[in-house]
């Protein structure tokens, strides 16, 4: 290639237009190839983009005292035009920690912030790819009390007018923390329940600590349940991981944990003793026990696989057939913890997000009690199975992961290798994963297509350039003297 553009250069004036044509025609071409790759990997969304800056106001504040804080809600360009309401609103919170908001006659509790907060818009339209300003003002009164108080400001798309057919609402709640400074704060709370799911041969028990935040102040909670036999013996502790969004007073939350039994259970009755404290892990906030009854001889699922994960080396954690393998860096662990790769069968999963369709290929990356420092790495081996149930689409398989905090599917950036046929994505959490079918994922540049594109292109523009350049300059005219 370079060799002809040498030979060209040394043409005469008329090849040096050509080149300049080359330069034009590529200029047109470029844009056309570039986008190719970037249309066929850019996702589809029914809904509007709502985009909300500086979203949260958790702060110490003074009985008395008056502040403000500006939001700036946006759409994306390629959004269509959509009208934004605001509304100020007290919060409970569901027992996996979702928000519930409350209107004037629902909120009634002592911890409210709701009537502290106003707002300078109450609804607005954006155009594509607009913004504007919403600036919440806060007003504390002189006799707020001790503790802290709560409300959260929604921002909610509307549909549009007559619209038909099925609308899409999206939200952004912004939670508005307020903590009384000077106040006395209690961090109190208690166990209200111990409960386990049905006792079935070949399954993990689940095992759900119902705990309630009595306190005047917001926390986070972890635990543990050790499962003693009917001699008294303890069989094994499981872990209750800490809760990804604070607990709010008076609100209960399900505290999940899932015991694998190392061995079988015989027939008989089995303790759960359940213990949650503060995120420092030694702060005990309640305690209280609970039963489950083995009727039949009890066999656990097989262990996929087991790891030791220490702080100061990298480990995989990798199932024997060698479907599942999921890296841990070195400092992933900020404590050496103990890591088991269980299955779990499709009917223990939850019901799959609006949009996807669980595969039933899944399985329970247990031990971890909080976050990981550092991402680690899920590689999954695609079946045949799960192949066919995307109507032999690998594009659109994806990974998603069960926030046990906020009770949803995590949808995972998932990157598909149709050569090694595995599903690839990063976190900083583990739990549950499952394959899924949903929509057409980046599946990488198929760099064959876009090969040929390329040689189609650059062989189009080498022949315009030969045909004009093989144009004979017209001769000038003899000047007769």
């Amino acid at each position: 290639m370079c060799e002809l553009v040498t030979s060209i250069y040394s043409h005469s004036r008329s090849a040096t237009k050509a080149l300049l044509k080359f330069r034009y025609l590529w200029v047109a071409i470029l844009p056309i190839a570039a986008s190719m790759p970037l249309l066929a990997a850019a996702p589809v969304s029914a809904n509007p983009g709502l985009n909300v800056t500086n979203a949260q106001i958790v702060v110490g504040v003074t009985p008395g005292e008056t502040f403000q804080q500006t939001m700036t809600v946006s759409i994306g360009a390629s959004d269509p035009a959509t009208t934004i309401t605001v509304q100020v609103a007290g919060v409970a919170q569901s027992s996996s920690g979702g928000y519930i908001l409350l209107d004037s006659a629902q909120d009634t509790s002592q911890y409210s912030a709701r009537t502290f907060v106003s707002v300078d818009q109450s609804s607005f339209q954006l155009q594509p790819g607009g913004s504007q300003n919403v600036t919440a003002t806060i007003q504390v009164p002189q006799n707020v009390g001790d503790g802290a108080r709560f409300a959260v400001i929604n921002f909610a798309t509307q549909p549009s007018a007559g619209s038909s057919g099925v609308n899409i609402i999206t939200a952004v709640d912004v939670p508005v923390y307020l903590t009384i400074n000077g106040s006395q704060m209690t961090q109190t709370g208690t166990v209200t329940g111990v409960t386990t799911g049905t006792i079935t041969n070949g399954q993990p028990v689940d095992i759900t600590t119902a705990f309630q935040n009595t306190g005047n102040t917001y926390y986070k909670v972890q635990g543990s349940v050790a499962i003693t036999n009917s001699a008294g013996v303890t069989l094994e502790t499981v872990p209750i991981p800490l809760t990804n969004s604070s607990i709010i007073p008076g609100m209960t939350r399900d505290l999940d944990a899932i015991y694998t039994p190392s061995g079988s259970l015989a027939p008989g009755t089995y303790t759960i003793n359940s213990q949650v404290m503060l995120s420092d892990g030694t702060t005990v906030l309640g305690q209280s026990t609970g039963t489950f009854t083995v009727k039949a001889p009890y066999t656990p699922p097989p262990a996929l696989g087991n790891v030791s994960l220490a702080p100061s080396g990298a480990s995989t954690l990798q199932s024997t057939d060698g479907t599942i393998s999921i890296y841990f860096p070195i400092g992933a662990a900020a404590v050496p913890v103990n890591l088991s790769l269980n299955s779990i069968a499709a009917s223990q999963l939850p019901a799959a997000p609006t949009g996807y369709t669980l595969t039933g290929n899944a399985f329970n990356a247990e031990g971890l009690t909080g976050l990981l420092a550092k991402d680690a790495t899920v590689t999954v081996k695609y079946s045949a199975d799960d192949l066919s149930k995307a109507n032999g689409k690998a594009s659109s398989l994806q990974l998603l992961r069960w926030d046990p905090g906020t009770n949803q599917w995590v949808v995972m950036k998932t990157k598909v290798n149709t050569k090694a046929t595995t599903l690839t994505a990063s976190s900083n959490q583990m739990g549950i994963w499952a394959v899924a079918v949903g929509a057409a994922t980046s599946s990488g540049t198929n760099w064959m297509i876009i090969g040929i594109i390329a040689v189609v292109i650059i062989i189009a523009a080498i022949v315009t350039i030969v045909l004009i350049a093989r144009r004979k300059p017209k001769e000038k005219p003899t000047k007769v003297s």
